[in-house]
């Protein structure tokens, strides 16, 4: 009895073959997992390892704050809509739109975050990557 061998690779999006395909003779009603695994807490690199540590050593990691969080996601769909040009006039309008409903309030809320997190580095790195004054 010959057996075929083959590997199936799992990306968050596809289910592909990464290597040689079956054979008529081979089993391919293999189990594939329903859901992929829930992601990681958004988490940010400190400043790199302490200099007394191992060239092997990771650098730790701080998970961000829920309302630093809250920001970036209002924040960054914001400014994915400040840099579309609109192709005709049912673009215009719904960019504006968008734009009301995702950048309103941002430029009060960063400053507050700003100014809540001053204290802590890894915060204000992730923050000082946001514009000021976009409103």
């Amino acid at each position: 009895m010959r057996v075929a061998t083959f590997s199936i690779c799992f990306s968050a999006f596809a289910l592909i073959s990464c290597g040689s395909p079956p054979s008529a003779e081979a089993n391919t009603s293999q189990a594939v997992p329903a859901e992929a695994p829930a992601p990681a807490p958004p988490v940010i690199p400190t400043s790199g390892p302490s200099p007394s540590a191992t060239p092997d050593a990771k650098p730790t990691t701080v998970a961000l704050p829920a309302d630093v969080v809250s920001f970036r996601a209002k924040r960054d769909e914001c400014d994915h809509f400040r840099g579309e040009e609109p192709a005709d006039e049912a673009r215009a309008d719904f960019l504006e739109k968008a734009l009301a409903r995702t950048c309103t309030g941002t430029d009060a809320a960063l400053a507050a975050l700003k100014k809540r997190y001053a204290d802590q580095p890894a915060v204000m790195a992730v923050l000082s990557n946001y514009d000021e004054g976009i409103e």
